[in-house]
C-alpha cells in the first residue's frame, strides 16, 4: 500500500503543475504553481517592482492555458497595492476557455464610464480560473494606464483549437455578480472562436461551478482504482 501511495503522490505532482495557468501578457507577478490556489493574486501578494504599460482604452491580455476546459473571468483593481475586495471593475464576465494553449486578446477593453482611468495611473489585472473542486485559480499582473497604446506589442491570436463558449446558466448563477461593470462583454482573439463571452454572473474569489478533470488526472484516478 506504501508503494502505491508513493506512486500516486509522484504522479499527482506534476499533473496538478501543469493544470495550472500561466499569465504571460502582461506578465504575471511571478511564479506561484504551489499557492495558485490562494486568493488573491495567487498568493502573491507584493506587486511587481516593473509595471507593464497598458492603454486606459485597454490592452492586451494573454495567458496559457492549463486546463482543457475552465470558467475564466478577468478583473481589473485601481491602486498601487489593491487587497482581495478592491477588484470590482470586471474586464471580462464568465466565459468558458476550451483548449490547451495560448488564450488571448488583443485588446481587452476598459469598460465606457470606468473611474479612476487616467495616464499614470497604477492598477492590478486579475486573472481567476476554477479550481478542481470549483475552487479558485488566481494570477495578478500590475499595470501603470498610459494614454497611448504601448509601442512593440503586436497582435496576437489563440492557439488553433482554443475556443470561447458562453458559460451556462446553470454553470453561473451559483456565483452572485462582483464586478461594478458586470455588463461588459469581449471577444477573445482566435482564428477558431466566434462565440463572445456572455455576461453570466461570477465572482472575484470563485469562478466556476464546474470541477475540472483532464486525462491526466482521471489516469491517475485510474491507478488508484487499480490498486
Amino acid at each position: 500500500m506504501r508503494t502505491i501511495s508513493t506512486l500516486l503522490t509522484l504522479l499527482t505532482i506534476p499533473l496538478f503543475a501543469r493544470a495550472h495557468f500561466q499569465l504571460t501578457y502582461p506578465p504575471s507577478r511571478g511564479p506561484n504553481e504551489q499557492t495558485q490556489s490562494t486568493s488573491p493574486c495567487g498568493g502573491l501578494n507584493t506587486p511587481s517592482t516593473t509595471r507593464t504599460p497598458w492603454s486606459v482604452a485597454g490592452g492586451q491580455l494573454k495567458f496559457e492555458a492549463g486546463h482543457d476546459e475552465a470558467n475564466t473571468a478577468v478583473y481589473l483593481a485601481l491602486g498601487n497595492n489593491p487587497t482581495k475586495d478592491d477588484f470590482t471593475i470586471t474586464l471580462a464576465d464568465q466565459f468558458k476557455q476550451i483548449g490547451l494553449g495560448t488564450f488571448c486578446w488583443s485588446e481587452l477593453p476598459v469598460p465606457d464610464g470606468t473611474q479612476g482611468i487616467r495616464d499614470g495611473a497604477n492598477a492590478t489585472i486579475q486573472v481567476v480560473q476554477a479550481g478542481h473542486t470549483g475552487g479558485g485559480l488566481y494570477n495578478c499582473a500590475d499595470i501603470t494606464f498610459v494614454s497611448s497604446s504601448p509601442q512593440g506589442v503586436s497582435a496576437c491570436s489563440n492557439s488553433s483549437g482554443v475556443t470561447v463558449e458562453p458559460v451556462s446558466k446553470s454553470d453561473g448563477d451559483e456565483h452572485g455578480g462582483h464586478g461594478s461593470n458586470s455588463s461588459a462583454s469581449s471577444s477573445p482573439s482566435s482564428a477558431t472562436a466566434s462565440a463572445t463571452s456572455k455576461p453570466n454572473g461570477g465572482s472575484a474569489n470563485a469562478v466556476g461551478g464546474i470541477v475540472l478533470v483532464g486525462a491526466g488526472i482521471m489516469a491517475v484516478v485510474g491507478v488508484g482504482l487499480c490498486s
